[in-house]
């Protein structure tokens, strides 16, 4: 039994490191061998959510990230920003706004998180909303490359 876990968690760093490298098909296969191993593991569903969500396979990547929060109990902000962004990808701004509330407020250094947030109440016609977490996308980092962008956006939105 612990060398199984042990072997889990090889293959989930494995996924891991492939994901970071957009090999995603790689990646997916490690992700599900490590979640075959140990199907407790939380980290090998994200792993195949992000290795879904890279080849595009977006309800599949739901469903990955749903059992990755179900196994940790919601903990991690990575896991709900995962699944926010696989319910954005699929346009359904509401679910994909709560997946990253969620996400902002369990990685409140993430300007990611609040940025994508931001996008979602832009879609959802919650154009204060939007620019609050444009604002504090930019709070969160105040170097990010797309600065200039996010403050003509928050212009705009104001108006």
């Amino acid at each position: 039994h612990k060398a199984e876990n042990r072997l889990s968690l090889a293959h989930g760093a494995i996924s891991s490191v492939l994901n970071s490298r957009g090999v995603y098909e790689e990646a997916l296969s490690h992700a599900k061998e490590a979640a075959a191993l140990n199907s407790e593991y939380a980290f090998a569903y994200d792993q195949e959510a992000e290795a879904l969500l890279g080849l595009h396979r977006n309800q599949e990547a739901i469903n990955a990230a749903k059992q990755a929060i179900r196994l940790s109990d919601g903990k991690y902000g990575i896991m709900h920003f995962h699944l926010g962004y696989a319910y954005f990808e699929t346009e359904n701004w509401q679910f994909a706004k709560q997946s990253y509330e969620k996400a902002a407020e369990l990685m409140p250094y993430s300007d990611d998180a609040a940025y994508n947030l931001a996008l979602c109440f832009q879609r959802l016609s919650l154009y204060l909303d939007s620019v609050h977490w444009f604002e504090e996308a930019l709070r969160r980092n105040p170097n990010r490359t797309d600065k200039e962008n996010i403050l003509k956006m928050i212009s705009a939105l104001r108006r």
